[in-house]
């Protein structure tokens, strides 16, 4: 009967643990949270196995430390007084080194040791089994750093952090440049112009109520993804201009600028076609490329017509009159792969030519 009170007892500690995000480092598995019911509330140390693959990498053992009936958070610092047993595994060198869990499948094991009157008996104990894969670098795309645009209210655009979390959200803080100034003392000091949480897609329209940006003026931003309050990933801090002057490329009917120039001119008005050049230095081929709207992502744009390249200069013409797809007004995305692999991206307004 004894031994089946202190099992039942032991059972209704639980701990609170997502491996996928506090199992990435040594910090992070203390940000554990034990759920602990009244008859178990006392004092214990707590004993933190993590296994990989390769065998053992790591056990804590921390000092005593009071425990509360219902959800604890354990006490700030308790890492600094806790004895470290690292194994003899390459994967635990790697932890023992940068503190970091790299990619393997690990076994995370919790168990809290009573003291005072239960000194010595096991309070709970869980484990967790995870895959852990690193996470891909979080890097904007659009604007793109040092880029001139000539939308004063962009939408912006990064890649996705990978693998994807539960919960994750991304937030977004845009700020003014201001001349001479560093990029991170801007984004600390700076009023933001934008300071969007909350962002569950990679990508955020330019919001309603924040004021437009202004030519002649430099923007930094930089993206954060996070899950609750614990911080997954920090993007780099890229910086733009607003400038339309020289920015939008003159085309007329009869002329066809080259796809380099227009790249770094960043913006392209469409009177019902595209009309761009290229050299393709291969033989021929045809040419492979996407259109998306970027004013409306949802929207899918089928039925382009197929372009032949031939060896040599090219001058490509799209039409896109035809098309129900291309909205007169909507800012589209034009991403075309060369035969050599180079890859090209062209962002353009569509105006509807009625001729």
């Amino acid at each position: 009967m004894l031994l089946f009170v202190s099992t039942s007892l032991t059972a209704q500690v639980s701990f609170i643990f997502l491996p996928e995000v506090q199992g990435r480092t040594l910090d992070g598995l203390f940000q554990l949270r034990v759920n602990v019911p009244p008859t178990e509330a006392g004092r214990a140390k707590l004993q933190i196995t993590v296994t990989a693959s390769s065998g053992r990498v790591v056990t804590i053992t921390t000092p005593g430390f009071d425990l509360h009936a219902g959800v604890n958070a354990l006490p700030p610092g308790l890492l600094n007084g806790a004895a470290v047993n690292f194994g003899t595994s390459k994967v635990a060198t790697l932890c023992r080194q940068s503190g970091y869990f790299p990619e393997d499948d690990y076994e995370y094991c919790f168990e809290l040791v009573g003291e005072g009157s239960h000194a010595g008996e096991t309070v709970g104990t869980q484990c967790f089994d995870y895959h852990l894969q690193p996470f891909s670098p979080l890097i904007l795309t659009s604007p793109m750093d040092q880029d001139l645009i000539c939308d004063k209210r962009p939408t912006l655009y990064w890649q996705p952090l990978l693998p994807s979390i539960p919960g994750m959200q991304y937030r977004l803080f845009l700020t003014e440049l201001k001349p001479g100034q560093a990029r991170a003392e801007a984004l600390r000091y700076n009023f933001p112009i934008i300071n969007q949480q909350f962002i569950s897609m990679p990508m955020l329209f330019y919001p309603s109520t924040a004021r437009e940006l202004e030519e002649g003026h430099q923007y930094v931003w930089q993206v954060t993804a996070y899950r609750n309050e614990m911080v997954l990933a920090n993007s780099e801090m890229w910086a733009f201009e607003v400038k339309c002057n020289d920015t939008i490329p003159k085309i007329t009917p009869d002329g066809y600028r080259n796809i380099d120039d227009l790249v770094k001119g960043n913006f392209y008005l469409a009177k019902g076609r595209l009309l761009f050049s290229l050299n393709n230095t291969y033989g021929p081929a045809t040419l492979e490329y996407t259109i998306t709207c970027t004013s409306k992502p949802e929207m899918k744009i089928r039925k382009l017509p197929e372009v032949k390249l031939k060896t040599g200069n090219n001058h490509i013409d799209i039409d896109l009159n035809d098309n129900k797809a291309f909205v007169d007004g909507y800012y589209y995305q034009l991403s075309v792969k060369l035969p050599d692999g180079d890859k090209k991206q062209l962002r353009f307004l569509f105006k509807s030519d009625p001729e």
